[in-house]
């Protein structure tokens, strides 16, 4: 994940949506509320359900807090934004959620708003993990924003390298050694960026990054 050692301007972008002290984003809904709905778009699903679905893929990167998975559930039932089925499997009932319409409309909504710059990178990846269901244009279009600053952070980098010496102590070696680091994210994060944007097979992706 990208780490950079300065703070870019983000106004210019209008990425201001997230609250960083209390998580939540657009509308009043926090990203784990989004996670949810997205998970439920298209098929019902327990609370034990989607949280497997999460640990087996958004999960791998997100780290979602479960102890408000239920909580979540009921406050986007109650909202209008999922609706609750009761099914008897075995002697037990159990749940089932979906997204309704209108869960959707607010789901798609806050997908289709720039990546917010004020979020993590797990956050930032969880937005594009859903992109999908965007239609093309739209995507595109905050792909191509998320490389310009990508762009930007990477020019910074460059020019604070440039002033730096080539001979240099152990203590400075080392902390300089981050901003190589953040350096070479930021390049391989818009290979990435450009390559999903094509849609290109990630076999080709896996392959140029060993060459």
């Amino acid at each position: 994940m990208m780490v950079y050692f300065f703070i870019l301007p983000i106004d210019n972008y209008g990425y201001n949506q997230y609250n960083i002290f209390n998580g939540y984003i657009h509308g009043g809904e926090t990203m784990l509320d989004y996670i949810v709905m997205g998970m439920v778009l298209e098929k019902e699903l327990t609370g034990y359900d989607i949280k497997k679905e999460v640990e087996s893929s958004i999960g791998v990167f997100y780290k979602a807090n479960y102890g408000r998975l239920y909580p979540a559930l009921n406050k986007l039932t109650e909202k209008g934004y999922l609706t609750m089925s009761e099914q008897m499997q075995g002697k037990r009932l159990k749940k089932y959620y979906k997204t309704t319409e209108l869960g959707k409309e607010v789901f798609l909504e806050w997908l289709s708003l720039p990546i917010d710059l004020n979020m993590s990178g797990e956050a930032q990846l969880a937005q594009i993990f859903f992109y999908g269901e965007l239609p093309k244009e739209i995507r595109n279009k905050r792909l191509q924003e998320y490389e310009i600053f990508i762009e930007q952070g990477m020019i910074q980098l460059q020019n604070i390298a440039k002033m730096l010496p080539e001979i240099m102590d152990e203590k400075e070696y080392f902390g300089i050694s981050t901003l190589y680091y953040g350096l070479q994210n930021a390049h391989n994060t818009l290979r990435w960026l450009k390559h999903i944007r094509e849609q290109k097979p990630f076999s080709q992706f896996l392959r140029k990054h060993d060459e």
